[in-house]
């Protein structure tokens, strides 16, 4: 009998552990999908050409940068607790999500508000997991 309760309790755990992986990675990608949806289509990221949108990237070794990979990918490699940076590399990007007020280094005056994009979705972080949580325990029971 104790050998039957402590193979539950290993199994439960092994799947805990699974779930937990899962949910952080599935959070992660729903959270640079939710900061990335256009303003067109009800979220905060603006569109003209793509590519603000299109330069999002990911990368376990700091600050990601131009060829850096898409933030799924790395999302899906990952080990719980390590570390993980994601963002959008265009040069821009900044400016964009944070507003530019003043005159760049060629003169030009600039009073730009910011969009808010990834501030916005990283505010809805609880609720994102939540919502994958009861996703991922209604698919793993």
């Amino acid at each position: 009998m104790a050998n039957k309760f402590g193979s539950q309790v290993r199994a439960f755990a092994q799947k805990a552990k699974a779930m937990q992986g899962v949910i952080f990675r599935e959070s992660a990608t729903k959270l640079m999908e939710e900061a990335g949806t256009p303003e067109g289509q009800g979220g905060k990221m603006p569109v003209v050409t793509g590519t603000l949108r299109n330069s999002v990237a990911a990368s376990v070794e700091g600050m990601p940068s131009d060829g850096a990979e898409p933030p799924e990918l790395v999302f899906a490699t990952m080990e719980l607790g390590q570390t993980v940076w994601a963002g959008w590399t265009a040069k821009y990007a900044m400016r964009m999500e944070h507003g530019f007020y003043g005159e760049d280094a060629v003169g030009r005056k600039y009073a730009q508000a910011g969009k808010g994009f990834a501030r916005a979705a990283a505010q809805r972080w609880d609720f994102i997991v939540a919502d994958v949580t009861a996703d991922v325990k209604g698919r793993m029971a």
